[in-house]
This record gives structure tokens, C-alpha cells and sequence, in this order.
């Protein structure tokens, strides 16, 4: 396959936290074409719509093959005064919904009038918003790229449908190409109801995980990790890794684990991650007198998670929408004992007492706690579960270079001369 020029246009950081923190598929993307000898010119803000801004912003990281072209996106942050906390917010969706899509298609249509490319991709919601405007100029092959959706529950309740008018029009959006991560939000149906089109053209798939990296641990390394965070052996140790928004719902793992607590267990909590909730989540700590028992990490980079993970009793995911992210995935892969919530596609990974805890939806902390009291007691329980966890693991799920190996193999296909494509969906 020639070596093609790609022109992408996507709102968020590479990565969302400090050290390499937070989601990969954005960075394994980029790598990924840039190791097939593909050249990609990224448009994005200089500060993307997933920083935490908790922490500096830093630029972009260096990618063999990827050049970033970045802009100052306004905000009414940059006044001297401090905002309300529902105008911080307001600020936000409108820059990244209504002023990100005009400033972002403007600098693209700069690049676009200086050298030729052979493809528009638009990466996530706001990114498509972009390329929707730049496709009324340019007549280029189309890949929309979305690492999931929150629009399931919306289908049906249309004014709810009309508060998430971004999402709406960027998953309706022409394409020639649509990809759609498998991360139990039920994308595939998503993109089903909300664009026709995109049936024939759509690939579901999960992400990869770095399966060199997260592996499970003998008992020695085990151990080794508990030791380095200062854990003691008999200490029951659960844990959750994910970002610090709202849905992840990390308030429901401190609220399991006071119940827990409150039954007599000695357990305690390691948070993992960074994020908007983090100060809401420590008053909660401290609300419940769990200050010494809630353990915040903060953001930590990939490559370091899985000494974590080692570490842990019971990997915990609460969330709503669905489980599925990666940091469940790395927690099968390390053998760890998982409890868990049915939310979205949940049930697909995880069955309830075969290799894991599912509990239901709307499972409180009282039947967390009591779920989580019988796993403190039955070791060999969670070793069993936890060993399930593995195996389907090992027969299941990709690397990364596998599954972004499968995005660029679709998109060269779509670049094939004499392939059947839309030029802009249309």
C-alpha cells in the first residue's frame, strides 16, 4: 500500500491526564498509521475538550509520522474572576460544540488549500462536527471515528435527544467509513437509529490492550506490588482506575465501601485517576469518615497501572452506561476478581459467579457491600473467579497493534483504487 496523507481533526488531548494518563486509543491511532508509513496532520486545541485542568497543559507528544496543528480555543476561563460552576460548564459545551467545529474546519481548510491528502478523518464527536463543515469544500474519502456513545439511553425520549444535539449530528454525520468502539454502549444500535447509511459501513470493534505490559502477576510480583504502595499483606484491597467524571459513578465504590466498613470488613479503597469529581469524591471521603481508608492516586501513567491492579483483592467498575472500558479488559487480563454492575453490554464480558460478580443495575451499596463481604471471606472463591477472568481474557481480546492494525488495513481498502466509496458519504 502507497504511503497516504491523512488530515485528522479531533478536540481532544492525546492524552487526558499528566506522565501519559488517561485513555490510549487516541495515542495508539496515531501511532498506529504513523508505523504503517502513513503521514497524519492532527487539528486540534491547544488544550483539548478531555483535559483535566487540574494539571498543566502540555504539548502534544512526539508520534513517528504525526504532526500537530494546534489553535487557542477561547474560554471564558481566561477572565480574571472565577466563574460559577454551571457557567464553567456552559462554557465548556458551547467552545467545544458551537466554536470548536468553525475554528477547527477553518485551519483544516488552511491545510487542505496547501497540500493534497488522501483522506479527512474526524476523530470523536466534536472532531466529526469539524469535518462535516470542511466536507462541504472538499471532495475527500471519509472516516468518522467514535470511542463509544452516551446515546443509547436517549433513543427514545426525544427532548433529551435535543440536549445532546452535538452528539446527534456527529453520529448522523456522512462518512464513508465509520468506526465505533465496542465499549458496551451499544454504538453499533446507536449508529443504526441515528444514521441508516451507516449499517454497511460500520466496523464495531473493541480496543486493543498493551498485552506485554498488562499481564497477571505471580505470587512474588503480587506481593512485590502490595509492598510498594505500602499495603499490608492482610489488607483487603479493592480497587477502581478510570477518569474521574461523573458516569463512572466512583461515588458508588466510596458509598459500597463505608457499607462494607460498616459490616465489619477492614477493607480499603485505592482510586486510580484523575478528573472533574475529584474534589466532590474527596468531601465524600471525608463525609464518611473513609479518609484513611480511601487512598486517591491520581493520575497514573499506563505503563504503572498494572502494579495496581497486582495489588488488589477485587477490581471494582460501577458505572453507568456500561463497564466495558479498558480498565475492566486490563483487570481480566491481570486475573483479578471483578464485581461489577449490568450496565450496557456488561453481561457479554462478565457472568455472574462463572468469572465475576454482576450485580444488578440498580444494585445499591447495601448489596455491593454484601457481595463484596462474602468475596473478603472466600479466597479461593475469588481465585477461582478471578482465574475465569483470565482465560476468557486470553481467548477474547487483542492487542493494540492488532486492532489498530485492522483500522488502517479498512481504511487503505477504502483508498484502493477502484474502491467503492462515497467521496464524502453523499
Amino acid at each position: 500500500m502507497v504511503a497516504r496523507r491523512i488530515l485528522m481533526i479531533t478536540a481532544l488531548d492525546v492524552w487526558a491526564l499528566a506522565g501519559g494518563g488517561g485513555a490510549a486509543s487516541l495515542y495508539q491511532t496515531l501511532a498506529g498509521f504513523g508505523r504503517r508509513g502513513h503521514t497524519i496532520d492532527v487539528v486540534g486545541p491547544t488544550i483539548g475538550a478531555n483535559h483535566h485542568f487540574g494539571v498543566p497543559a502540555l504539548p502534544p507528544p512526539a508520534i513517528e509520522g504525526v504532526r500537530f496543528h494546534s489553535f487557542c480555543l477561547p474560554s471564558l476561563s481566561d477572565a480574571p474572576v472565577a466563574l460559577p460552576p454551571a457557567l464553567t460548564k456552559a462554557d465548556q459545551k458551547l467552545r467545544f460544540a458551537l466554536l470548536f467545529p468553525v475554528l477547527a474546519s477553518r485551519l483544516a481548510g488552511h491545510l487542505l488549500g496547501s497540500a493534497a491528502y488522501d483522506l479527512l478523518y474526524g476523530y470523536e464527536v466534536h472532531g466529526v462536527l469539524a469535518q462535516r463543515l470542511v466536507r462541504r469544500r472538499q471532495r475527500l474519502p471519509l472516516v468518522a471515528r467514535f470511542q463509544g456513545t452516551v446515546m443509547h439511553p436517549y433513543l427514545d425520549r426525544p427532548l433529551s435527544r435535543l440536549r445532546k444535539y452535538e452528539e446527534v449530528l456527529a453520529l448522523g454525520a456522512a462518512a464513508d467509513l465509520y468506526v465505533m468502539t465496542d465499549d458496551g454502549t451499544r454504538g453499533d444500535e446507536v449508529l443504526a437509529r441515528l444514521n441508516p447509511r451507516a449499517r454497511d459501513r460500520t466496523r464495531f470493534w473493541r480496543n486493543g490492550l498493551d498485552l506485554e505490559a498488562i499481564r497477571a502477576p505471580t505470587a512474588q510480583e503480587a506481593r512485590a506490588a502490595r509492598r510498594a504502595l505500602g499495603l499490608k499483606p492482610a489488607d483487603f484491597v479493592l480497587l477502581t482506575t478510570a477518569r474521574l467524571a461523573r458516569w463512572k459513578r466512583t461515588d458508588r465504590a466510596i458509598d459500597a465501601l463505608a457499607a462494607l466498613r460498616a459490616r465489619g470488613v477492614d477493607a480499603r479503597l485505592i482510586v486510580v485517576g484523575d478528573g472533574e469529581e475529584r474534589a466532590a469524591l474527596e468531601a465524600q471521603a471525608r463525609r464518611l469518615a473513609l479518609t484513611e481508608a480511601v487512598d486517591f492516586r491520581g493520575a497514573v501513567p499506563q505503563g504503572e497501572v498494572r502494579r495496581y491492579l497486582w495489588a488488589a483483592d477485587v477490581f471494582l467498575s460501577l458505572s453507568e452506561l456500561s463497564n466495558v472500558g479498558n480498565p475492566l479488559l486490563e483487570a481480566m487480563v491481570t486475573r483479578r476478581c471483578i464485581l461489577t454492575l449490568d450496565e450496557g453490554d456488561t453481561r457479554d464480558l462478565i457472568q455472574d459467579g462463572a468469572n465475576g460478580v454482576l450485580l444488578a443495575s440498580d444494585a445499591g451499596p447495601p448489596a455491593s457491600a454484601a457481595a463484596l463481604a462474602a468475596l473478603a471471606a472466600d479466597a479461593a472463591r475469588r481465585r477461582r473467579l478471578a482465574t475465569a477472568a483470565r482465560k476468557y481474557a486470553a481467548s477474547h481480546f487483542w492487542s493494540w497493534q492488532e486492532r489498530i492494525d485492522a483500522e488502517v488495513d479498512a481504511v487503505e481498502a477504502l483508498l484502493e483504487p477502484g474502491s467503492r466509496r462515497a467521496h464524502g458519504g453523499g
